[in-house]
């Protein structure tokens, strides 16, 4: 494969069971929160199904490329209740049951599903069967894949650009990610501008976890409340540890990785992770700035 241009990254939040079979014998294809090994956070806005939403999309696009894009699921073994697996390898083997089930069946009405992700599921098995491509040539020919070393959504960008460029032997000209609404800030004017990536060529499409029978108090109060805990525990604390490399941002990595993995091609990355950095505009000035393989004005 020559011609990807663009990465595709869906950021991951959880790791699927996939071998805890359905209570009345349906296939496990995380359809329930069971299913997954969710923070106690995680169950109120029924994130189990935005976690599949955001991937069914990535695979849409995908499918609306031309061959000219990856895409990439990234996250790392951040459960050590889950053993060895990454979020990202789960997220790839679910999908790919997934989406083989739906070809194999007419009904593809799946119980706890909500409309919006069974019109992705028609939508891609639609598009799989014009273009005649089969689920073993989506998920076996290099389209779609792993980055299974990050830690927090700053390792999401940077090692999924470093590990699209292991697969195609270049850096993407484009980045589409796909993940919550409430986190584009974040990436976008946080990790983005700390590695120097052109942000007008990102694009973020948003999916946010939705409460089940909540009125439009309860939203509106839930939704807030997310934005908020962004803002305290991510957006706060990226603004003065652009790199995740002081207390508590590292501390929280730290805690994310109980089987000391660290990814091999960070040999390539232009900074190291786990150095703290002192001043880190003046790092980036003197480090990053114009520097970086995908920078639009380099030295």
């Amino acid at each position: 494969m020559c011609r990807e241009v663009e990465l595709i990254l869906v950021p991951c939040h959880s790791i699927w069971k996939s071998s805890i079979p359905f209570g009345d014998g349906t296939l496990n294809l995380g359809q329930s929160p069971d299913y997954w090994h969710l923070a106690p956070f995680q169950y109120e806005g029924n994130d189990h199904l935005a976690f599949i939403k955001h991937g069914l999309t990535a695979i849409k696009i995908l499918l609306q490329k031309a061959d000219s894009a990856v895409v990439i699921f990234s996250g790392s073994q951040t459960k050590k209740e889950a053993g060895v697996i990454s979020e990202a390898q789960s997220y790839y083997f679910l999908f790919e049951r997934l989406i083989r089930y739906v070809m194999c069946n007419d009904d593809i009405n799946i119980p706890n599903f909500d409309d919006e992700i069974h019109y992705l599921l028609e939508d891609i098995k639609c598009s799989l069967i014009t273009q005649k491509i089969d689920v073993d040539e989506l998920f076996y020919g290099g389209s779609i894949t792993t980055e299974e070393f990050s830690l927090d959504s700053f390792d999401n960008l940077i090692y999924s650009i470093y590990r699209f460029e292991e697969i195609t032997k270049k850096f993407p000209q484009k980045i589409t990610i796909i993940g919550f609404a409430f986190k584009m800030s974040r990436f976008i004017n946080c990790h983005a501008r700390a590695i120097d990536y052109p942000q007008s060529n990102i694009t973020y499409i948003g999916i946010d976890p939705e409460p089940m029978n909540y009125n439009q108090t309860q939203l509106l109060k839930y939704y807030n409340d997310l934005i908020q805990m962004e803002h305290e525990n991510a957006l706060s604390l990226f603004s003065s540890d652009w790199y995740a490399t002081k207390d508590r941002l590292l501390t929280k990595k730290k805690s994310r990785n109980p089987f000391k993995r660290t990814a091999s091609y960070t040999k390539n990355v232009l900074f190291n992770g786990s150095t703290w950095i002192e001043d880190d505009k003046k790092y980036f000035e003197t480090n990053i700035k114009c520097k970086m393989p995908w920078s639009l004005q380099q030295k």
